[in-house]
């Protein structure tokens, strides 16, 4: 049999536990590390992975929680870009395609196929014959990696896989895949996995100011412990910046990078009122697609893309942007008539795109960017598919500037993310897996419905989710009534992944947020095992709510409930 050179072997991590957050905040002040990486998004998170699968030693700090920024907020999809043909941006769609792959391969927990139906509807910028040409074309760039060739379709066919498209004016489709995934939690597990091979990761700790050596490179930050305030200096011979839309003022970024913000807002919707059988990909204005996916108890509908110079932590859905959200949908499935009251959830995020003259945010190139300076490397850009790859050329830039300074005796390795599977990724696949662990947990009395849920989530980690319920009764029950998500799952988040407070649980870990109008019934019992857990005083536990409830109260405003 031939190898194919997408496909190298597959070296699997060991079992792994995150020391104490105190632990790893003095760990932080101790040595110099060859990188700092600022920034705990996925691609400060890939980087960080990256450097550490070198065998370098890596410090990750965020201000926030890991995903907390834009992370979280995206489509929650795994794709090539089809719409990025159209701008001849083929090299990109080709990178993309094969990271899909290779991230279905390494984490099928989180990065799972999906089958997306092309609806093409009267007046907009692509034709039945040019959506196939375009998906012929998108076929061969995958070079049959993954999800299955494209097939088109007939108005009467697509009506009768999506009914839900019936008087929008469809006159054809096609059928194509690619993929969803767990934003918040493949962010996560990078962090894991970086932690697990030596890096020291620490959230809330923000970098407030930049050390220089003697000779004037970067040399490091000053890092403050948000939670008390303790300030550190961390000490690195290349400081990685990744700080997304937070990157630098105006058009600024890092290094002398130019940045461009844009808004992406989406809504949640009970999916009973939308059940969409297949993810739903609809042309809009500039090129663009809007899509409703399937997720589990809702159906997800987005996204705008609109210029956005506001400062980023308070970037919030409008108005405006779920009255589009809404019009799009009921131009496309018109017999749903879904209204605000409908809506579950509204959230926003940054995208921080580098900056093209000429160009609006639509047409703007979803690459990275990349500048340096010495003993600082600053990113911008990017896609959440093609994550790795940009934590690798991340941490080459950085390498390059310290090359024989880094690693074991100046040795820095080559990466090894093209091989590691991700903490959560069972040995055998996720068919084999489930079959298995269901069984497992069957016979350890734990509901059906409970284990597939567990299953699904965490993949070969489910069994340490049990692991650590056990004596605790009270640990299969539900947060909310309807779905399965459980009060055991809470004290995991927070003693096995870093979970500080109740939107880490309810929006990253979790995502009940997003799920359920009733996300604030499981608040008193969420924020009841945050403070048994972590020792928290009554301020904390009135941060952590009130800030919780504010973001509850601007996703319902934005769904005009306030």
């Amino acid at each position: 049999m031939v190898r194919r050179a997408d496909a190298p072997d597959v070296v699997r991590p060991p079992a792994f536990r995150l020391p104490p957050r105190s632990e790893r905040l003095d760990a932080l002040g101790r040595r110099e590390f060859d990188v700092l990486v600022i920034g705990g998004g996925i691609t400060g998170a890939a980087a960080a992975r990256d450097a550490a699968s070198r065998g370098l030693s890596v410090a990750l700090v965020d201000k926030g929680d890991w995903a907390s920024g834009t992370s979280w907020r995206s489509s929650k999809l795994v794709h090539g870009g089809l719409r990025y043909l159209r701008s001849g941006d083929f090299r990109l769609v080709f990178e993309s395609l094969a990271e899909r792959a290779l991230l279905e391969r390494l984490a099928p927990h989180l990065v799972v196929p999906l089958e997306f139906l092309f609806a093409v509807l009267p007046g907009r910028w692509v034709s039945r014959a040019a959506l196939s040409a375009g998906l012929t074309l998108y076929d061969l760039l995958s070079l049959g990696r993954g999800a299955r060739r494209h097939r088109t379709v007939p108005a009467r066919e697509a009506l009768r896989l999506e009914p839900l498209l019936g008087g929008s004016g469809l006159t054809g489709g096609a059928l194509y895949g690619d993929a969803s995934t767990d934003d918040a939690r493949l962010t996560l597990e990078n962090v894991l996995d970086a932690a697990a091979m030596g890096a020291v990761v620490v959230s809330r700790a923000a970098a407030e100011a930049r050390l220089r050596d003697r000779i004037g490179r970067f040399a490091g930050a000053s890092v403050r412990d948000v939670e008390t305030g303790r300030s550190i200096e961390v000490l690195a011979r290349v400081t990685v910046e990744a700080k997304g839309p937070w990157s630098g003022p105006g058009p600024s970024g890092g290094n002398g990078l130019r940045l461009r913000l844009s808004k992406g807002a989406h809504v949640t919707v009970p999916f009973p009122r939308l059940p969409v059988r297949h993810a739903v990909a609809i042309p809009v204005e500039k090129g663009r697609l809007f899509f409703a996916i399937p997720s589990g108890p809702v159906t997800l509908l987005g996204t705008t893309d609109t210029e956005y110079d506001g400062p980023p932590e308070g970037v919030a859905p409008s108005r405006a942007d779920v009255a589009y959200i809404l019009a799009r949908a009921g131009e496309a499935f018109p017999v749903s008539a879904l209204r605000t009251s409908d809506i579950i959830s509204a959230f926003a995020g940054v995208r921080p795109l580098r900056y093209e003259e000429g160009r609006d945010s639509a047409w703007t190139s979803r690459e990275e960017a990349i500048g340096s300076a010495p003993g600082s490397v600053s990113v911008i850009g990017g896609k959440l598919t093609t994550h790795r790859r940009m934590g690798e050329r991340v941490i080459d830039a950085a390498v390059r500037q310290r090359r024989g300074e880094m690693g074991t005796a100046g040795a820095a390795g080559r990466s090894r993310t093209r091989s590691r599977p991700f903490p959560g990724a069972p040995a055998d696949g996720m068919p084999a897996f489930l079959a298995r662990w269901e069984a497992e947990a069957r016979a350890a009395g734990v509901p059906s419905s409970l284990a597939r849920h567990l299953g699904l989530r965490y993949g070969s980690r489910a069994s340490a989710v049990l692991a650590l319920a056990r004596g605790d009764p009270a640990w299969p029950t539900p947060l909310v009534p309807d779905l399965p998500d459980c009060e055991g799952e809470v004290r995991f988040a927070i003693c096995e992944e870093d979970a500080r407070s109740a939107s880490d649980v309810l929006v990253r870990r979790t995502h009940l947020f997003w799920q359920t109008k009733r996300v604030l019934d499981a608040l008193p019992r969420v924020q009841k095992i945050l403070g048994r857990e972590l020792g928290w005083t009554a301020d904390q536990a009135n941060e952590s709510r009130e800030e919780f409830e504010t973001l509850v109260a601007v996703s319902r405003d934005a769904s005009g409930e306030l």
